[in-house]
């Protein structure tokens, strides 16, 4: 393998999880001398893939994952290991997308916005809250992974965009609230307001197309 050297010399493979398509990441469960961690990578991703995506792509997201620190519910950054691939702590807990509506107290949906009211204290917005990305355990702690799509706040136009990606998060945290406790999702978009409504249509409009394109 390409990036056995870099990689997998630094543990050993417990499992994988193979890619949704040839434009997604790979993720391996590594075990490092006792430790488990969640290795993201791009290094069997086709060429194209891998060295103008993958790069990209990695490098960003290692970015917010440095910028966010050590946030309580956000999976903990190990660091960037090579040009593909980036490392976290391996968090054993199951997607929220593996739940049906009903099977989740509405205390999670409490927990996950504290985790992005801490997020933008922090100056870090997902921009692309879903169902996969929140993982719940046997507890019922929460806890958010996937910083690909990542805003990190700033001056001028940054501050707009940040502004209006939190606003993302909010709505989109609002619909898992609705979709897995019985409410209206409908409603819960339309509660943040007409423009801030219509600007998360949009959004889910342009991540569809993109996710088409890729």
């Amino acid at each position: 393998m390409r990036w056995k050297g870099s990689i997998v010399d630094q543990g050993r493979i417990l499992r994988r999880f193979p890619p949704r398509n040839a434009t997604k990441a790979e993720v391996l469960v590594l075990d490092r001398a006792g430790r488990r961690l969640a290795l993201k990578t791009y290094a069997e991703r086709p060429f194209l893939v891998r060295q103008l995506l993958g790069r990209l792509l990695i490098g960003r997201e290692s970015a917010v994952y440095r910028a966010a620190g050590e946030v309580p519910g956000l999976a903990r950054f190990v660091g960037r290991l090579g040009p593909y691939a980036l490392a976290t702590e391996w968090i054993e807990a199951r997607p929220l997308a593996t739940f049906s509506a009903g099977q989740v107290p509405s205390a999670c949906f409490d927990r996950l916005d504290r985790i992005l009211e801490s997020l933008h204290r922090r100056g870090i917005a997902l921009g692309d809250l879903h169902h996969r990305d929140v993982l719940i355990d046997d507890r019922g702690q929460v806890f958010v992974v996937d910083l690909a799509l990542g805003f990190v706040d700033g001056a001028g136009w940054r501050r707009r965009v940040f502004s209006w990606l939190c606003e993302h998060d909010r709505i989109a945290a609002a619909r898992l609230r609705a979709r897995f406790l019985g409410g209206d999702e409908r409603a819960a978009i339309e509660s943040a307001g007409g423009a801030a409504a219509r600007r998360f249509a949009l959004g889910r409009r342009l991540k569809r197309a993109l996710d088409r394109l890729r």
